[in-house]
């Protein structure tokens, strides 16, 4: 990229940042969406957002939304993340363009409740463009999800996960071990 390119993304970071409750030095390649209400969103040092993201954090029925976005993570291209209680993003996380995250579904159960449950990605981790990841998925160290996945549930660390629903393709731990 060129350095007039590179100069205006940190720009726009900065002028983002101000939504921010805590926020490193991040940069904005383009236009923005974040919806906040009733929420904290933490963003670590190097992380860049693609064109037209969009981070929705609303907390509701008494809850503080939380949203963390560790260092050095990067969220690609019309990526949204939706946050009714708890989404955890770690460091050194590539998030591919058009993705879904989300610890909520937006509608209510028979009993008029909505579930709400957390959504945990740690370090190292990359997900393939057009993955949806769901509520109460906890994506471990360093696992992989293929494009195209809807992850419904939990993939263990050093895996590749793909397919809807997401199973286990690979498992990392035994190449090379003769399996």
């Amino acid at each position: 990229m060129d350095s007039f390119v590179v100069a205006l993304s940190y720009f726009r970071g900065v002028l983002v940042s101000r939504r921010f409750d805590d926020c490193g030095n991040v940069s904005v390649m383009a236009g923005m969406t974040i919806i906040k209400k009733n929420s904290i969103i933490k963003v670590g040092d190097h992380v860049r957002f693609w064109p037209n993201v969009k981070l929705s954090c609303v907390g509701n029925r008494g809850h503080t939304a939380k949203l963390e976005i560790d260092e050095r993570t990067s969220i690609g291209d019309r990526t949204e993340i939706h946050c009714a209680r708890e989404v955890s993003i770690g460091k050194d996380v590539m998030i591919s363009w058009d993705c879904v995250i989300m610890d909520r579904d937006y509608h209510a159960t028979a009993n008029n409740t909505e579930t709400i449950k957390p959504v945990t990605i740690e370090d190292e981790v990359w997900i393939g463009c057009r993955s949806i990841i769901l509520k109460g998925v906890k994506i471990e160290r360093k696992a992989i999800v293929a494009a195209g996945s809807v992850v419904t549930k939990n993939v263990a660390a050093n895996t590749i996960v793909g397919g809807n629903p997401a199973k286990l393709i690979r498992d990392l731990n035994t190449e090379g071990k003769g399996n």
